[in-house]
């Protein structure tokens, strides 16, 4: 077994039982970034950006004299425009794990490392990893690595490429989680349903086909049909409709709002970019 597989196995354990658990309905941000600086020996923070202009971050483990009121002042006012990671994936519409160092040299303007230096580089936080488990054009949520004196190394960026599908899989169950409404939550603990089972009756109950689900799952037609039986199995019914029929019963679909976290243990900064989300 190599170095990156033995530090890989113990996140296909962690993942896999939040996988299975009917829960949780929010991402646990706070969880995966204690669990990321367990496993790299950083920094980490949950990054996230909207199309409304709106971005920030939070930190489980706050970093003494960090934020200044300068960073905040500069990140609210230019956006995350100047940041080279985030050039980086606008650029490349790539959404691979990336790092600064790995960003080859003279491909943007050097006051967009300089910031980074200037602004990071006292508090050991200039050279940055980031892993996006959702990019899109105009928005993302990622975990950020930082550290300070060099580089990731390879086995560490091999190590996040593999972990990255793990996340965009967590985050996708949840999303849908998310639209359940408790009742339907108690009904799937009522039959003991697994967190991906309880996933696949709140699709159901939305009309959604096999196909449709493997997409928004990121998963195989294969893997929901296996999923599709042990429902019908612990449901005790023998085909879709009847599924849908419990699934609306229980009041699948219902959509419901969500908030922002207010958990005080994490340091947070957020703004709205007044020159856009994205230009410096």
């Amino acid at each position: 077994m190599t170095a990156v597989e033995r530090r890989f196995a113990p996140w296909l354990e962690l993942v896999g039982d939040l996988l299975l658990e009917p829960g949780p309905r929010d991402f646990p941000r706070d969880l995966v970034a204690r669990a990321l600086a367990a496993t790299f020996g950083c920094r980490v923070s949950w990054n996230w950006a909207d199309r409304d202009g709106s971005f920030g971050s939070e930190h489980p483990d706050p970093v003494p004299g960090w934020p200044t009121s300068e960073h905040i002042d500069f990140w609210r006012e230019h956006g995350l425009g100047w940041h080279p990671l985030v050039r980086w994936f606008l650029l490349c519409g790539d959404a691979s794990p990336m790092s600064t160092g790995r960003i080859p040299s003279g491909l943007f303007p050097a006051e967009c490392f300089g910031v980074l230096r200037e602004l990071l580089g006292p508090f050991g936080l200039q050279e940055n990893l980031s892993i996006p488990y959702r990019l899109e054009p105009d928005s993302h949520r990622a975990f950020v690595l930082a550290r300070g004196d060099q580089d990731f190394p390879d086995e560490d960026y091999q190590l996040a490429v593999r972990l990255q599908p793990l996340l965009a899989l967590l985050e996708r169950q949840v999303s849908v989680l998310g639209r359940t409404t408790d009742l339907a939550a108690a009904a799937g603990d009522a039959v003991e349903l697994s967190g991906r089972e309880l996933v696949v009756l709140q699709l159901l109950g939305e009309g959604r086909t096999a196909g449709a689900m493997a997409h928004e799952l990121g998963i195989s037609v294969r893997t929901v049909h296996k999923h599709l039986e042990h429902l019908y199995r612990k449901l005790g019914v023998s085909d879709r409709m009847r599924a849908v029929l419990l699934a609306r019963d229980a009041g699948i679909p219902v959509a419901t709002a969500r908030s922002a976290p207010t958990d005080a243990a994490v340091t947070r900064l957020s703004g709205r970019g007044s020159r856009g989300l994205w230009s410096p």
